[in-house]
């Protein structure tokens, strides 16, 4: 029991972010949550100080992969060391069920838009959106929304869209791979409770469509609502988006696979460390058990460590820049990213000189990849 309690509780969870709050909002209340805990005792005690950082941040905190406000689900987040982890569950695949109201379509492709054109949707039935959504299946083209956070000359398309600014070129469209596409129930008019975006009065008078979706890295479900519509013949948007799994981790409890590890919840971080320190000690000992604090070597790395470098190298996916694939080698990355000086603020200078008037760039978690 002493050497349990000596262990330095730190890795990868995950946990159910409510709808209507940013990502960010989870780890400040994880935050509070663990600073007063028995569990995290010890990581307090033993990690570097963070003089750099304001009171609040107790812990190195961070996610692996950030959710609009508008959805809800698995928010996969690392505490300690863990925060080094996360970077390959950016690039994992993730499963989605998601609303799509028929009739409208909007700025921002969802209901917190502004609808941006209206069109028939009296011929709209269950069959033709089943049949539209082989379409959508396999290796398909998605373009981006413009409110997004893709960054073209290293500002992000949404903060072009907001100060009235055309986009210096159009959003390339990426190839993305669809593992599932399946509809999940369907609503006629009058079946649903999904009011016409911007306002507050009754729900539409215009069919809906619950459909669930398994994705790869990238994929925007808003950029799906929006051309599944169109694909029928009409417009539509997204009115709901929740993130059931991504990676190992599920947002169901008990787990609907042995493989699958659930998520804390608002409701467990509430209730106290009795509940939730049950549910996340034995994933976090699993994880430091797995991940072992290594010991360097005096000419560097022992060749143990090189293999299994390597071999995560070979396993990780591969992840995109812009719209292609991230080159292999640095010096190809670094000229892949716009060369030796390649950094937002000196192409801003450069820019600022030349009198193009590209606005500041500034940081919105609001559109960050879904």
């Amino acid at each position: 029991m002493e050497e349990q309690n000596c262990i330095v509780l730190q890795g990868v969870f995950a946990i159910a972010k409510p709808p209507h709050i940013p990502s960010s909002a989870v780890l400040q209340k994880l935050q509070e949550t663990f600073a007063p805990s028995d569990t995290f005792t010890s990581l307090l005690q033993t990690q570097p100080k963070r003089t750099s950082k304001s009171s609040d941040q107790v812990f190195r905190l961070g996610h692996g992969g950030t959710l609009d406000p508008l959805a809800s689900g698995v928010l996969i987040c690392g505490i300690g060391r863990g925060t080094k982890h996360l970077a390959q569950y950016l690039a994992c695949t993730k499963t989605y069920e998601t609303v799509v109201v028929f009739g409208a379509s909007t700025d921002t492709y969802d209901c917190t838009g502004v609808i941006t054109e209206r069109k028939g949707y009296e011929h709209v039935t269950r069959e033709l959106a089943e049949e539209k959504f082989e379409g959508f299946r396999g290796t398909i083209q998605q373009a981006p929304p413009v409110y997004s956070a893709l960054k073209i000359n290293g500002v992000k398309a949404c903060e072009y869209v907001r100060q009235g600014k055309e986009l210096p070129r159009e959003l390339e469209s990426r190839e993305m791979i669809v593992e599932d596409c399946t509809l999940l129930e369907w609503y006629e008019a009058g079946e649903h409770e999904f009011a016409w975006p911007g306002d507050e009065g009754p729900p539409a008078p215009a069919p809906a469509a619950k459909i669930r979706l398994t994705v790869c890295s990238g994929f925007y479900v808003r950029s799906f609502a929006h051309d599944l519509g169109i694909a029928c013949g009409t417009r539509s948007h997204m009115a709901s988006l929740i993130r059931t799994r991504q990676a190992d981790f599920t947002i169901n409890d008990p787990p609907e696979s042995s493989d699958l590890t659930p998520a804390l919840t608002y409701a467990d971080l509430d209730a106290g460390e009795d509940t939730w320190g049950a549910k996340l000690r034995p994933q976090l000992e699993k994880w430091v058990a797995a991940n072992p604090l290594g010991q360097r070597h005096v000419n560097g790395r022992d060749e143990s460590v090189k293999r299994k470098i390597e071999t995560e190298r070979g396993e990780r996916p591969r992840q995109r820049f812009r719209g292609e694939w991230v080159k292999d080698t640095k010096k190809e990355r670094i000229l892949q990213q716009g060369g030796k000086f390649k950094g937002k603020w000196d192409r801003k200078k450069k820019d600022e000189a030349a009198g193009d008037g590209i606005p500041t760039p500034v940081r919105d978690h609001r559109f960050e990849h879904e």
